[in-house]
């Protein structure tokens, strides 16, 4: 078995930002493009992040699974150390902030666009499953749980490799990218098992209102930049804005209204924290008819303006 002193397993859309997402020669495959890469990383190697630095997780779940060394993160007020035979999952619309990762630490980094995770996840999962998760996102994994994700991933990562060539050749490119588009889900379905497996909460079955609500997520992530009200999610399901937010509330003691929020406002800070883009153009970006607007806005559920939160984090 390889030696990896930590596994990090991100689930992430390409975003244009200058965060952790790079371009990985190892998982770039001629068009059409895979909705995952993978990255290993070596104490010998440069790092593509530095402490404190903001992972993105609009539209993101992710974890990490420690082997050797220590990976610190912060989600929300909360501080996570996570040492060997931990995991760490996180969940869509969070901001989670890498403190530190032990020099001795080891890592294999991999990320998928949410639209690809998320239907794989609800065919095993309801709603309270997720939220669980959401609440609880660090589990202690046994040896053999740690052993078996390793080698799932070094042979995912080898082939990747494999294919990344083969696919060169255009009578190739189609099969490479669906084989590999099979074995990232495999490597989801393998990451929420050790979880479940591993946490004294069995995965629950799902009923009309789950579906609902999963429909809604996946719409979110779609929309958002663009839609901000309850009645244009509602009518995608075709039901009215009142029904619609009773279920959703239902379902994750949040309104519909309230996770359309979070959603723009963690993706607003996320631009003000970790891009150049000045607020006029984060509001041109967010979809917001001006930057006013979009200060009224942001000051309405953040306490400050986009430039004293800006100003507070010493960015220019």
């Amino acid at each position: 078995m390889p030696e990896y002193s930590a596994i990090c397993i991100f689930f992430v859309p390409a975003i244009n930002y200058q965060l952790l997402i790079i371009n990985y020669q190892l998982s770039t495959i001629n068009s059409p493009m895979l909705p995952f890469r993978l990255l290993s990383i070596s104490p010998l190697a440069p790092r593509p992040f530095h402490d404190g630095h903001v992972i993105s997780t609009i539209d993101l779940c992710g974890c990490f699974i420690c082997l050797q060394g220590r990976v610190e993160v912060s989600f929300g007020d909360q501080t996570y150390q996570i040492c060997r035979g931990d995991m760490y999952i996180y969940t869509p619309s969070t901001l989670v902030r890498l403190l530190h990762v032990s020099d001795d630490a080891e890592d294999l980094l991999a990320e998928a666009q949410v639209p690809f995770v998320l239907p794989i996840i609800y065919k095993v999962l309801s709603v309270e499953n997720m939220l669980w998760m959401r609440q609880h996102p660090c589990v202690s994994l046994p040896d053999e749980s740690l052993a078996h994700l390793s080698r799932q991933f070094d042979t995912f990562s080898q082939r990747i490799s494999q294919e990344s060539a083969r696919a060169n050749a255009p009578q190739y490119r189609n099969l490479s990218t669906e084989l590999l588009k099979s074995m990232g889900k495999t490597a989801v379905l393998e990451v929420v098992n050790a979880y479940f497996a591993n946490w004294p909460i069995a995965p629950l079955p799902q009923d009309k209102h789950d579906i609902v609500f999963s429909q809604f997520m996946l719409n979110l992530f779609r929309y958002y930049r663009s839609q901000r009200e309850v009645a244009f999610y509602a009518g995608l399901q075709h039901m009215s804005p009142r029904y619609f937010s009773t279920i959703v509330k239902a379902r994750s003691q949040q309104t519909p209204l309230q996770w359309i929020t979070e959603m723009v406002i963690t993706e607003a800070k996320l631009l003000l924290e970790d891009s150049e883009l000045s607020v006029k153009e984060i509001a041109a970006r967010l979809n917001f008819p001006n930057q006013s607007f979009f200060g009224k806005y942001f000051k309405q559920y953040v306490g400050v303006s986009p430039k004293e939160y800006r100003g507070r984090l010493n960015v220019p």
